[in-house]
């Protein structure tokens, strides 16, 4: 009772504190709440799920927030391997106000943990999403939960996760006045004896707050594996959303994942699911609905019918909530959302460093629709340019827009400015939102003279590869379907000094190898100088697209260093003991080739190669048992060690 008692002096001590602060805060100011500070996190087994549960102290009741994102990092735990499957990770509300509050579980977000198997221990990844909706109810003393679920063991894996809060205090573009929860739970999906369209009953909202706006919130994720259509993880099946006998809204709960900028995964990352990639946040579906006068309103949500009459193990696990809003409080105000290229956030990593064309997302907060806006961008302290959109942008509604242009930083990092300004012509109602700065990494310098190196795997069918200007000129390409399999391609590349983004595209969303997929093969992509020199090797296990941009100018670094070298590729990485090792140096090198059992307690495989500089490497260890085995390459002056797994199979 002691210890509760001083707690509570502790919180309203901190909360005067606050409340001090808040008085004289600006707007635009940014607090950072963290619930959770490097937790570790792991399964329980025995009932497939195991909340972590944290106190946070927010604002106090009263202080305004224009916008909520809550950072999400994980990262590998001390001594212990990542996580290996890919598991609903839910972020939930649970208390607000003291320990007798009633419990609840308000889902702000929703992730799915990646396959962490095969990440080193130093790996870590940050996403993002915003939670500024919720806001409402981030006020003072919240309890905060992160539930984990998932059956795997717990002694040997899990995570390291951090939520981190970032509040940006000013008035809300739209001011809450209310919140509901809807339908909330796992729902069965293809069950007849539960049929998910009578558990997804119709509701009737009342516009009890006397607001303008009725926001809609839902996460929804299908899961399961059934015989049948692998459902609902697996099938790509419609939802509909009704406002009385409207309908208002079709789309399919489904998501591309070759492109997952967390990449390559150990497990089938590539592979489409429904409504959620491993290792990425599941974005929610948002619905602006009008209200007038104090009028009722019927929502309802109908999912394509589905039956599995044999073993129906199917379901939907879906969260919604309404938010009640008053009418947005300003005509004209355009928001800079996010600044997508250049920025550092491992998100955008696939399409960042660039040395060209910004790209930015922009947000219509204000009443009216923007026609028009003006976009001034480039180096602090340097002249900028200056772009004019039109369009037609509604209220509450985004955009991303790419701009014209090169960003060349001199001197390492460069702090680059975006600023929006005049909308529809006229003076934006709040500024603060209007601008925002990248930090800018300077992208590879190459020469003039490159050798694009491509092997073709055996789905070559898929692959194309296409060498633009920053402007948009092509320079090179090789079009889908012009590509045979196995052949190996030099293509010579003469260039001018600029700035080049070269685009290599898998239709398949494959790669140029991928586990499950061995009988596709394997391919590489490199650029090369013109002595065949490594410049720069591309991850193969790349799913959908590699995106890449590089400057050419005189007197550009070195080739890849000698140390870092060989490169050094297993195919297929998990095999019945036959499989192809692709080794790549610089110049004809003479090494030495040893496999041993994962507790190196027996050498399964020796052999000494000489003048080698490219070659494939067929490797036969199908007469030991089922395992893991390191391969591993010795040099004069560097050792190479990689993984693989036997198993018949």
């Amino acid at each position: 009772m002691r210890n509760i008692v001083i707690l509570r002096l502790i919180l309203l001590l901190i909360t005067g504190i606050l409340l001090s602060a808040a008085a004289g805060a600006a707007n635009g100011d940014v607090i950072h709440v963290v619930s959770h500070d490097r937790i570790k996190i792991v399964t329980d087994p025995s009932r497939g799920y195991n909340p972590y549960r944290s106190w946070a102290l927010f604002p106090p009741t009263g202080t305004e927030y224009r916008k909520i994102i809550l950072h999400i990092r994980y990262q590998c735990p001390d001594s212990l391997h990542c996580g290996e499957w890919d598991y609903i990770d839910n972020i939930f509300i649970r208390r607000r106000g003291s320990q007798e509050a009633d419990t609840g579980k308000i889902e702000m977000a929703r992730m799915i943990s990646p396959y962490g198997w095969r990440f080193g221990p130093d790996w870590q990844f940050n996403w993002q999403t915003d939670i500024t909706d919720f806001g409402i109810l981030l006020h003072d003393s919240v309890e905060i939960e992160f539930n984990h679920t998932g059956y795997e063991k717990n002694d040997d894996r899990g995570w390291v996760v951090t939520l981190d809060f970032e509040i940006t205090e000013g008035p809300p573009a739209m001011r809450c006045l209310g919140f509901d929860t809807l339908w909330c739970g796992s729902f069965p999906y293809g069950d007849s004896t539960r049929p998910i369209e009578n558990l997804l009953s119709p509701v009737t909202i009342k516009n009890r707050t006397g607001g303008s706006i009725a926001r809609l919130r839902i996460l929804q994720t299908g899961h399961g594996m059934d015989e049948q259509e692998n459902c609902a993880e697996f099938c790509r099946k419609y939802r509909r959303l009704f406002i009385g006998d409207s309908l208002i809204d079709e789309k399919y709960i489904w998501r591309e994942c070759g492109d997952n900028p967390l990449y390559p995964q150990a497990g089938t990352w590539i592979f489409d699911r429904a409504g959620w990639c491993p290792g990425a946040v599941v974005p929610p579906d948002i619905y602006d609905i009008p209200l007038t006068g104090d009028s009722a309103v019927r929502l309802d949500i109908e999912m394509e019918p589905y039956l599995n009459p044999k073993n129906p193990t199917a379901n939907f696990f879906i969260h919604s909530h309404l938010f009640y809003y008053a009418q947005p409080t300003a005509r004209y105000d355009i928001t800079l959302e996010e600044v997508i290229a250049p920025s550092v956030r491992d998100e955008y990593s696939r399409r960042n460093p660039v040395c060209a064309n910004p790209r930015i997302k922009v947000k219509n907060n204000g009443k009216e629709i923007i026609s028009s806006f003006a976009v001034q961008y480039g180096f602090i302290g340097e002249e900028n340019s200056i772009y004019n959109w039109s369009g037609n942008l509604t209220p509450q509604k985004s955009l991303e827009i790419t701009l014209p242009g090169a960003i060349v930083p001199r001197g390492g990092k460069r702090d680059y400015l975006i600023r929006l300004d005049m909308p529809n012509g006229q003076p934006d109602e709040y500024p603060p939102d209007n601008s925002g700065t990248a930090t800018i990494m300077p992208v590879p310098l190459l020469g003039t003279d490159l050798i694009l190196n491509f092997r073709a795997n055996q789905d070559s069918t898929h692959n194309f590869y296409i060498l633009t200007e920053a402007s948009g000129g092509i320079i090179f390409e090789r079009k889908l379907g012009t590509l045979s399999a196995g052949r190996i391609y030099h293509d010579t590349l003469r260039l001018l000094p600029g700035c080049y983004n070269l685009v290599f595209g898998d239709t398949a969303g494959d790669g140029l190898e991928f586990w499950f997929n061995p009988e596709g093969g394997y391919g590489y992509l490199r650029l090369l100088d013109m002595k065949g020199h490594l410049l720069k090797s591309f991850q193969a296990d790349f799913g959908s697209e590699i995106d890449y941009w590089f400057m050419v100018g005189e007197n550009p670094p070195l080739a890849v260093p000698e140390d870092t070298l060989p490169l050094v590729t297993p195919f297929p990485p998990r095999n019945s003991g036959k499989f192809d090792i692709d080794i790549f140096f610089n110049e004809k090198t003479d090494f030495r080739l040893e496999i041993w059992t994962e507790d190196s307690a027996k050498l399964v495989f020796r052999r000494d190669y000489r003048e080698i500089k490219a070659a494939f490497l067929p490797i036969d260890i199908s007469a030991e048992p089922e395992g893991i085995y390191f391969v591993k390459v010795f040099t004069e002056s560097n050792t190479i060690v990689r993984r693989v797994r036997l198993k018949r199979t």
